[in-house]
């Protein structure tokens, strides 16, 4: 990801040229000239026009997988979840499998099927599958219920090139979504989190 002050001067170049509000309709109506072109900014900021935000049910899921994928490189996040899996049975059950990072030897140059990292290489451990409780399964649908998404990509991948070492990838049933930024059908930040918190819950309450 860009750090936040480089995210923030391509927004400030960008925005410069795109809200230069002049002319006899600032003349007339400076207010609303004022309205629109605040609005207009936040946004873009946020990366969507009208219509370009969405919604989708998927709590009546069968399968549902996640995963962390390499973008440039890899920079695997050892603190959560590296990839589960949640299986409706036929009873209506859910089957919750997931898999962590876990530390298998010191030396980070030695880590080719691996993660490396500063304390040394990760690899996914895989963890005893488990039947969610009623409420856990109950917190699935829940969040399940209204997964949003962006249908295009951020406007600020049209202006630089934006390469993640890390990238979430979620599917219900083979329908994936991602919070790569410059991808289309792309999870905004407060989904993602929403989307990762419910996975540690699951891990943590087995």
């Amino acid at each position: 990801m860009l750090p936040q002050g480089l995210w923030s001067a391509e927004w400030g170049a960008l925005m410069s040229e795109k809200l230069n509000l002049r002319g006899a309709l600032a003349a007339r109506c400076p207010c609303t000239t004022r309205v629109l072109a605040t609005a207009l900014f936040a946004l873009t900021l946020a990366g969507c026009f009208p219509g370009d935000l969405t919604s989708q049910d998927y709590s009546s899921f069968q399968t549902y997988s996640f995963r962390q994928a390499p973008g440039l490189g890899f920079c695997g996040d050892t603190d959560r979840v590296f990839s589960s899996q949640i299986n409706r049975t036929d009873e209506g059950s859910m089957i919750f499998a997931s898999s962590i990072l876990a530390l298998a030897g010191p030396d980070s140059t030695d880590c080719e099927d691996g993660v490396a990292a500063q304390e040394g290489c990760f690899r996914p451990k895989v963890l005893p599958p488990r039947t969610l409780q009623a409420t856990e399964a109950s917190e699935v649908e829940a969040v399940f219920s209204k997964v949003n998404f962006h249908r295009n990509p951020m406007k600020i991948c049209r202006e630089i090139a934006v390469d993640p070492c890390l990238i979430d990838k979620h599917a219900w049933d083979g329908e994936e979504l991602s919070d790569y930024v410059c991808g289309r059908d792309r999870l905004g930040e407060e989904q993602s989190t929403a989307l990762r918190q419910l996975l540690s819950d699951l891990h943590t309450g087995g």
